[in-house]
């Protein structure tokens, strides 16, 4: 019989479960950095590829009704995991579908994404593990998490393709509100809450390309 006990900072039960799981977060990670590489080279799903609907998803999956601690180092393997099977799926899918031509690896631009994954995912770990909570805490994390799909469809609003992203979006914040609300009341104050949020939401979604395209103009 296992005996859980109470965390005093998420107040949620703790089990052998999340012991057991964290090697399912990383294998979450590759399977949705293999999706997003599949979906780079599809005519039909490239708009996934370059959102982060994917990850936000895979965050929530991986951290929410974890501890704390737990859930920010399971969201930083699977970002991780995630970065790189991305990149080198890329490489693998690339030579698949174009025989014979060389593709190089941006090691600078994986390295950056690691970097932004450690820190997204140590911010969100700690941030969404409350997602599953009745509370204030669980209903602003949950807040959070819809608000970031929202401001990442408006932040993509003008790429083609923005249709297919749309659906991907209703079904993640149908997710989120699976693992996160417990009644009706606390599902009107989630959709209140992300209103405000999905403006701080557009500037964490906007941020990591930002920092990309002025590195790259450093570089050159």
């Amino acid at each position: 019989m296992t005996v859980e006990t109470e965390d005093d900072e998420t107040r949620t039960p703790r089990s052998d479960f999340f012991r057991v799981s964290d090697l399912g977060a990383i294998l979450a990670g590759v399977i949705s950095g293999a999706v997003g590489a599949y979906a780079y080279y599809s005519d039909m799903l490239r708009p996934l590829a370059h959102s982060f609907t994917i990850w936000i998803v895979l965050v929530v999956a991986v951290t929410a009704g974890a501890p704390r601690r737990r859930a920010a180092t399971r969201a930083v393997g699977a970002l991780i995991a995630a970065v790189l099977a991305f990149y080198w799926g890329k490489a693998l899918v690339y030579g698949v579908k174009y025989a014979g031509m060389q593709y190089q690896i941006d090691v600078s631009t994986t390295v950056l994404w690691c970097a932004l994954a450690i820190a997204g995912g140590l911010l969100a770990g700690f941030l969404l593990s409350a997602i599953g909570r009745t509370d204030l805490r669980g209903t602003v994390a949950t807040a959070t998490a819809v608000g970031l799909l929202a401001a990442d469809v408006v932040r993509q609003s003008g790429r083609s393709g923005i249709g297919v992203l749309l659906l991907a979006t209703v079904v993640a914040i149908g997710f989120v509100g699976f693992r996160g609300i417990r009644s009706v009341r606390q599902g009107i104050q989630v959709a209140a809450c992300a209103i405000p949020l999905g403006g701080l939401g557009f500037i964490a979604v906007s941020a990591p390309d930002i920092l990309e395209e002025v590195l790259i103009r450093l570089e050159h």
